[in-house]
């Protein structure tokens, strides 16, 4: 799931607020049982005055936060689980301020950190506890700590090893959480580049970084596409089934079941170029994972229509029969 290059922009634009319509809203379908214990969209880009969820929450039960304020809007909406998205760029920041470090533009993203500051681990983990123990202050402050259950915690770390620099480093990261977080599930999203070409121009990706110990929940994002593009593949269960579960090369379910923790699916609800994904990549989606037990939830990536990533993916809600077929699914 790519969502943490937008949190920036999202904190900004939090604080607005939308004026509401005074047309009288329809009348909300009756509620449903998720079919999953973590079913839901991805969506961060709302305040309580603008946003969809009302009507998700008659079919899902997850939803995700990315400050307080959002903890407050789910919970009253009464969704079970509520996942709560860490800023990591608020520790880079942090961590170049205090060092009077110029931080990398958006053309210097992939800058190794290690090699502009030589004890960049010990000064990381220093500035990490800190954020996380001044944001467990806050949740606690506005009263909606106890609302949330988990909270995902890194994006893909095996594509941001300038980062993340190696498997003791997330280790470490993951522990930190526990010892500040202990009572609250962690999740991490996983991806691998294995290509030695591609790692050539892309040096900070590389292979996975296995799931932590102290980790309790495994997010895969088998989207239909790699990094050559789109894929497409035919409408048959067995050829979509095989794609989700070991053929996509960035992220599949079957590397994931090896470590015998809970599987979150990020499924793949975007738009690419202007085309929604077909019907049977969706459907099929949903049923492959409806019918394997291992399969702790399913999330679909991704819903606001201000998500655009380099003008060729964009969010599911600016295709309003996309949205409809997903919430028809469980009915």
């Amino acid at each position: 799931m790519k969502i943490s290059r937008l949190l920036a922009i999202y904190f900004i634009l939090s604080v607005l607020v939308t004026a509401c319509g005074t047309a009288e809203p329809p009348p909300l379908p009756p509620p449903i049982s998720p079919p999953f214990e973590y079913y839901g969209w991805v969506y961060v880009f709302y305040t309580d005055s603008n946003s969809d969820l009302k009507r998700m929450a008659t079919y899902t039960n997850t939803a995700f936060a990315t400050y307080p304020a959002q903890v407050k809007i789910l919970s009253s909406l009464g969704f079970k689980h509520i996942i709560y998205i860490l800023n990591e760029s608020i520790i880079l920041e942090r961590l170049t301020k205090n060092e009077n470090l110029t931080a990398p533009n958006e053309s210097q993203a992939a800058v190794f950190y290690q090699d502009i500051l030589p004890d960049f681990r010990e000064k990381f983990f220093t500035v990490y506890r800190d954020y996380l123990t001044q944001l467990k202050e806050e949740l606690v402050m506005t009263g909606v700590y106890d609302a949330i259950d988990v909270f995902s915690i890194a994006d893909e770390p095996a594509l941001h090893k300038n980062v993340y620099l190696d498997q003791a480093f997330l280790d470490q990261y993951a522990d930190v959480f526990k010892q500040v977080f202990p009572d609250k599930k962690s999740a991490i999203a996983f991806a691998e580049i294995t290509d030695p070409a591609v790692i050539v121009t892309r040096p900070e990706s590389g292979p996975h970084l296995a799931p932590p110990e102290s980790l309790d929940l495994i997010i895969v994002d088998p989207y239909f596409y790699d990094l050559t593009g789109e894929k497409d593949l035919p409408c048959e269960r067995d050829v979509i089934q095989n794609w989700l579960y070991s053929a996509n090369p960035l992220s599949n379910i079957n590397w994931a079941k090896q470590f015998n923790k809970p599987i979150i699916v990020a499924g793949d609800a975007e738009i690419k170029a202007g085309k929604s994904p077909k019907d049977c990549y969706v459907t099929e989606t949903y049923r492959i994972l409806q019918d394997d037990a291992s399969i702790a939830g399913l999330v679909w990536f991704i819903y606001d229509k201000e998500y655009n990533e380099g003008g060729y993916l964009t969010g599911a809600a600016n295709d309003p029969a996309l949205v409809d077929l997903i919430e028809n699914l469980g009915r």
